[in-house]
């Protein structure tokens, strides 16, 4: 496995990383940043964070309910939540921020399917990317280890894209990445090509 560690990251890295004054909040919850969202349908809005998700309350009669979730919460919880939405018969949306403007975020893309890049999260900051059927990769990490670091995740993917041709990438989370990671590699993915529709995928 090819390791590339980043000892240095820009000024915008670390704003991205640790947010800023022009983030978009909602309900006092600071929202992860994604590039490739768009605009949120109508609908309840749920707002959360690492300390008030478990106790989180579903709108009754519902029928889309938009999650502003904290960026240190876990994707596992994350998961939970957008189940106890589905189970109360509404639709759950994620909302991430575009700066100040409240977007919302797509996990998946339709059409993902077939052969595809690998991503792997990691929670130290680190992230992979590997061609499909290989046994190696190459991976970055963030030179504070405290998140993953979209430019370079954005970069990598890049490369494979153009490489073997390929324009689904499958991502691999676990269950303790925080929601602000999740985004950043998803978004990555997304938007690694401008010109070129990447679509995504979870794997399992």
């Amino acid at each position: 496995m090819i390791t590339r560690t980043l000892a240095a990251l820009f000024a915008a890295s670390l704003a991205a990383g640790c947010g800023n004054t022009g983030d978009a909040t909602v309900d006092g919850v600071l929202l992860a940043q994604a590039d490739g969202a768009e605009d949120p349908p109508e609908g309840a809005t749920l707002a959360v964070d690492e300390k008030s998700i478990a106790a989180a309350k579903i709108p009754t009669g519902a029928k889309v309910v938009r999650l502003a979730v904290g960026r240190k919460v876990m994707w596992s919880r994350v998961q939970g939540l957008m189940r106890k939405v589905e189970e109360a018969g509404a639709r759950p949306v994620l909302l991430t921020g575009d700066w100040g403007k409240v977007k919302a975020f797509r996990i998946e893309d339709e059409g993902a399917a077939g052969r595809a890049i690998q991503v792997i999260a990691y929670i130290d900051g680190k992230a992979c990317v590997q061609p499909p059927d290989a046994i190696e990769a190459k991976c970055v990490q963030s030179g504070t280890k405290q998140f993953i670091e979209r430019a370079y995740v954005r970069e990598l993917v890049r490369e494979q894209v153009k490489m073997f041709d390929l324009q689904q990438v499958e991502v691999e989370l676990p269950a303790s990445l925080p929601w602000a990671d999740v985004v950043r590699t998803i978004d990555a993915a997304r938007t690694c090509c401008t010109g070129t529709t990447v679509r995504v995928r979870l794997k399992g």
